[in-house]
């Protein structure tokens, strides 16, 4: 059937890579998307305006993130139902979701632009750069309707095991958002406003393809724009798996805006470096992440058709595929970091700050294939609660104290003492990862 592919079938090796691979087109495009604002503002721009399409970019995905927990929700609701042939459930699942993700758009639009300057001094945004921060977070606050959208519709094409579709939306958008950059931040010299209303339209395109697609396409459920229903069992369910992963994908960005507003008090140039690291990490990290976004569609629509050893099987190849991708990216940085840094930033001083942070925090590219395929994989199983305390407690009592204890305690501390809170954060979160797991395949837990 068009439009969904069932992943409980097939050799596992040939159904993970190809199901993960449009997961990192995917991921790739959006990735792409983020830093080409950041690269064309870095080209004809200085860095005060830089910082603050960093500083703005940072706050927004915080949001996001909190986004795309929800969104997990409906796709492994939609997975297992989807597995377990209850197709009667999907149209109800997308209904609920539906009006759930407005009010929560209309929601955070409205908390950014009451609290827009409060969140910029919390985040200490140089004084160079705060106008403009500002700036880009009221326009880009404007389109979170489209982001929620976006995400919507991309969690539902996945949990029907469509990863496809996903990956076409943020090209079409990522081809636009370049192309409004160019002219709004090059052309006109709109510098952080420009950048901002890029990004706005071509969420916005992307919505529209991917409402269109939904309409026509041939599914086991009939979408319609008209009629929509809220189930409140349905929405207990997606807020029972969702709230715990939006509270995680909240509070951990939030402990990177931590570091963030440490590096912003080290001057303009960290601020900079600081940001172009972050979006240079978007594309060191995708390997692992996509595989993690794919392991938890597969392993929902397997626990929906009573597979859990195929998804335990996945789980283990998906770490092998991705931390091979890790291993490479760490010899790079270690070898070559100021290659990377500039891509964003021609600044002598911002490449010299980046390169001391990617020299520490590299190693964690060897370290997030385990972390995200093990929250991959738990949230297959609906066991976000435990996937997000084990975040929560390696961010708040590793990352955030070691950072905050090597920046105040060393003199004249650089981005490198505080690159290295992030990888032990993540061997703190691997051994907890694996503790439970080991007590769940020996206790007969993983599918209950």
């Amino acid at each position: 059937m068009a439009g969904q592919r069932d992943l409980t079938r097939g050799n596992l090796i040939t159904t993970l890579l190809s199901f993960a691979l449009p997961y990192i087109g995917a991921n790739f495009l959006q990735a792409l998307y983020g830093a080409a604002d950041l690269m064309i503002v870095g080209y004809f721009c200085d860095s005060s305006v830089v910082s603050a399409v960093a500083t703005g970019s940072q706050l927004l995905q915080t949001l996001i993130f909190f986004i795309t927990g929800l969104t997990v929700s409906a796709t492994v609701l939609i997975g297992k139902a989807f597995g377990a042939k209850q197709y009667e459930n999907i149209v109800k699942i997308i209904n609920t979701m539906t009006i759930c993700f407005i009010v929560a758009a209309i929601f955070l639009s409205t908390f950014i632009i009451i609290f827009d300057r409060t969140l910029l001094n919390l985040l200490r945004t140089p004084s160079e750069a705060y106008i403009s921060t500002a700036e880009y977070i009221f326009i880009c606050s404007l389109g979170l309707i489209f982001i929620f959208a976006y995400n919507a519709i991309s969690a539902v094409l996945r949990g029907l095991g469509n990863s496809v579709a996903p990956m076409y939306f943020v090209a079409v958008s990522c081809v636009i958002n370049v192309i409004a950059d160019i002219i709004l931040v090059g052309k006109y010299s709109m510098g952080a406003q420009g950048a901002a209303i890029a990004t706005v339209c071509s969420q916005a395109f992307s919505v529209i393809i991917g409402l269109i697609y939904l309409k026509k396409g041939n599914f086991v459920f009939k979408f319609k724009f008209r009629g929509v229903k809220f189930d409140v069992s349905t929405a207990k369910e997606l807020f029972k798996i969702g709230l715990p992963l939006s509270l995680q994908d909240t509070l951990i960005p939030l402990s990177f805006l931590f570091l963030f507003s440490l590096a912003n008090s080290m001057g303009i140039a960290a601020s900079a470096a600081y940001g172009s690291v972050v979006r240079l990490n978007a594309f060191m990290m995708l390997p692992a992440g996509s595989f993690a976004m794919a392991l938890t569609a597969l392993t929902a629509q397997n626990l929906g058709a009573g597979k859990m050893d195929r998804s335990v099987n996945a789980l283990k190849l998906s770490v092998s595929f991705a931390f091979i991708c890790g291993f490479i990216f760490f010899i790079w940085q270690q070898l070559a970091p100021e290659s990377a840094i500039a891509i964003f930033s021609r600044d002598k001083e911002v490449l010299k700050a980046g390169s001391l942070y990617l020299k520490s925090f590299s190693y964690d590219y060897m370290l997030v294939p385990f972390v995200f395929c093990f929250n991959g994989f738990f949230f297959g199983c609906g066991r976000t609660v435990f996937a997000a305390a084990n975040n929560i407690i390696s961010a708040f009592l590793i990352r955030i104290p070691v950072a905050y204890i090597l920046c105040s305690v060393i003199a004249g501390a650089t981005l490198f003492e505080l690159g290295i809170a992030t990888p032990a954060a993540s061997v703190l979160s691997i051994i907890i990862s694996s503790a439970y797991l080991f007590y769940l395949s020996n206790h007969n837990k993983l599918a209950a």
